[in-house]
């Protein structure tokens, strides 16, 4: 960002005591304001100890310390934790004091924590088999921080009908998830959290030192952590909460935006709000675009967000494109950082395909790549490799061989009764096992059992490696074999994930045409790829929260996934028969839809599928939200793309202002905040 602060970034470093809120759009350089107004208490004589800044994750904590670090130039420095890492503190000290019981900290890495949520989720599910899905592992985990954030114990998750969606599986998990702590004498990081906010409760001294609180990404707090920052705060301590409402999009687990949308000023009188309304990270384009959309919650837009003059002129493209292999391929996107975002893992699954196809690099952002992981997946080409071959003798070599065979075995529809999928799973994992022979034993005495397991034999062989890989799965489609895919899913949501999976690589086959032996090396044997060139960085829109790239590509941008159903909704993916989302959820997935566009710097990238509404909408140079069900997601709509195009033109062009009447009121508010912010 340019050197000199603005004029709304130095009234926040000034800001001396009091309490404080920032609204800061994305971009705006909210850390480095923070770090100025630090030096600023320092410098002015404040003591470095009696500063505490809360910070969202270690990265950021991290990065912000060494910041500090080398403005003030010196060893003493304010404390810069995470909300986990504070809380660890104050349980240590509630030990010590014997306010709580000693118990030994359980961290996401170390293998009992592994084993323990294992054992606990089979106990809820009457899981009998030694392997379970990363994934069914992963939902139980988001499951157990929800609770944690809203201190939810299992009791209270069976009776609030906030969870009246959820299985009761996973409340008996949850359940013996809680004993197998307590027996253990064992906490996690959320637990700490938890205890935290007892001891403070206990100890009315504890932070009484702390005269100066920040905040960071206060629109991401959760309950617990709400009440650990008011309980740290005393008569004499000025808070400064920063954070940006429209940027909430972790409701399911745990955050609020009325935290920060009310709450805050409510629970901390006199509070003086603050405005970072200039980004510098992208240009007008996406500045109107962004405003477009998210000016249509309920929540009122104090102030536009506005690009710096130092931001980069950065492009937009709207794609109309069925064929992701296609639009990548001839994308300009040579030049930087990039990465692909989705609101679904489905679509990034396709994602994952199509990159593969056109031999280009990739990683997810987590560093693990996740395609093996989805059952759809295993049962594809397991499948496949059944209608080709016969046989399973291609997977003999492939590391993630258990994977999918488990994803065979979950979704193709075998009725399963204790045990059975444990003992299948442990057989077929022997050196070229014969599938017929393991299920064939298996199944005997059943009559369902052995029809499906027929039903499966007449299609094998039927096809050759020449065969077009979409006729294969065509061929799977007719008999049965992906009909059931879901069908076992814990909530409706992950089942719904998991058939759009199926659609969305369906389509990819139609599309590209390959033949069946492709698609199988595409999965089994990918083809490795130059590291001379930036990796696309794959991630959910959730994960890419707080995070920028040179260049973005959005996926998935249809109507009935984006923003899509209730969660609890029994939806189909062939058709657009659901129930109609709240208002409420409208609002939520439109701001995650606003985090996904501003996360680009140079270049964005909206693949959307062909909607004639949507092409009448830009040639009109509409933005509202469309009265009937479109194709595309009304969100892109919202972006109002081609009118945001002609005023940013005018803008760089210095010719906004001799074409000012020509413009909506809405962009001549965005070109008068431009000229205030000037000023």
């Amino acid at each position: 960002m340019t050197k000199r602060l603005t004029w709304e970034q130095k009234s926040i470093v000034s800001h001396d005591i009091g309490h404080a809120l920032v609204k800061a759009v994305p971009g705006s350089g909210k850390t480095t304001t923070l770090v100025k107004r630090v030096e600023r208490l320092v410098k002015s004589g404040t003591d470095p100890r009696s500063i505490l800044i809360l910070m969202y994750n270690k990265s950021a904590q991290l990065s912000f310390t060494e910041k500090l670090k080398t403005a003030l130039k010196s060893t003493v420095i304010p404390e810069v934790r995470t909300f986990h890492g504070l809380a660890l503190k104050i349980v240590g000290y509630g030990e010590r004091q014997q306010i709580i019981r000693k118990k030994d900290l359980l961290t996401p890495g170390d293998y009992r924590y592994e084993q323990l949520v294992k054992q606990a989720y089979r106990h809820g599910f009457g899981h009998e088999a030694s392997y379970i899905s990363p994934n069914e592992i992963e939902n139980f985990e988001l499951f157990i921080a929800r609770c944690r954030a809203a201190v939810v114990t299992p009791v209270d998750a069976a009776t609030d009908p906030t969870f009246s969606n959820i299985k009761r599986e996973f409340i008996r998990a949850y359940s013996r998830y809680c004993e197998l702590l307590e027996e253990n004498s064992l906490r996690t990081l959320d637990d700490c959290l938890i205890e935290a906010v007892s001891v403070l409760r206990n100890d009315t001294s504890s932070g009484a030192h702390f005269k100066h609180i920040i905040v960071d990404e206060y629109q991401d707090v959760n309950l617990i952590q709400h009440d650990m920052t008011r309980l740290l705060s005393k008569s004499d301590t000025s808070v400064m909460a920063v954070g940006d409402i429209n940027q909430c999009i972790y409701e399911w687990r745990g955050a609020r935006p009325d935290f920060i949308g009310g709450l805050f000023e409510k629970h901390y009188q006199n509070t003086k709000v603050f405005q970072l309304s200039c980004t510098f990270r992208f240009g007008h384009e996406l500045s109107l675009m962004a405003n477009s959309v998210i000016r249509r919650n309920s929540t009122k837009l104090t102030s536009l967000c506005v690009s710096h003059p130092s931001a980069p002129k950065t492009e937009v493209r709207l794609h109309f494109d069925n064929c992701l292999s296609e639009v990548l391929s001839n994308l300009s996107v040579n030049r930087g950082t990039q990465a692909i975002l989705s609101r679904t893992k489905a679509n990034l699954a396709e994602a994952e395909l199509a990159l593969r196809l056109c031999g280009l690099p990739y990683r997810y952002l987590n560093g693990s790549p996740s395609l093996h992981t989805r059952t759809e997946i295993g049962m594809l080409v397991v499948g496949v490799l059944l209608c080709v071959y016969g046989n399973l003798q291609q997977l003999e070599n492939y590391p993630n061989k258990q994977d999918m065979v488990y994803g065979f075995l979950k979704e193709a529809g075998f009725n399963w009764q204790q045990g059975q999928l444990k003992t299948a799973l442990n057989f077929l994992m022997a050196p070229y096992a014969d599938l017929w022979s393991v299920l064939g034993k298996l199944f005997e005495g059943s009559s369902y059992q052995k029809d499906r397991l027929e039903r499966l034999a007449t299609i094998c062989q039927k096809d050759g490696e020449k065969t077009p890989a979409f006729d294969v799965l065509r061929r799977l489609s007719m008999a049965g074999f992906t009909d059931c895919i879901g069908s076992g899913g814990v909530k409706r949501i992950d089942s719904n994930d998991l058939k759009r999976g199926v659609v969305r690589i369906e389509a990819l086959l139609e599309s590209s045409k390959i033949d069946s032996r492709t698609f199988l090396n595409l999965i089994l044997n990918p083809v490795e790829t130059s590291a001379d060139r930036e990796p696309f960085i794959l991630s959910t829109l959730h994960g890419s929260k707080g995070l920028e790239w040179d260049n973005v590509v959005l996926i998935g941008l249809n109507e009935k996934e984006f923003p899509g159903g209730k969660s609890d909704d029994v939806y189909n993916v062939h058709t657009s028969m659901h129930n109609p989302p709240t208002e409420e959820e409208i609002e939520e997935e439109r701001r995650l839809f606003y985090v996904g566009i501003t996360r680009t710097k140079q270049q964005l990238h909206m693949v959307a599928p062909l909607d004639e509404g949507l092409t009448l909408w830009l040639n009109k140079r509409w933005d509202s939200s469309p009265t009937k069900s479109p194709i595309a997601t009304r969100f892109v709509y919202e972006a109002g793309c081609t009118a945001c195009a002609v005023t940013s033109d005018a803008i760089y062009n210095n010719a906004a202002e001799k074409q000012t009447p020509e413009f909506s009121k809405f962009h001549q508010c965005y070109l008068r905040d431009l000229k205030r912010l000037k000023a």
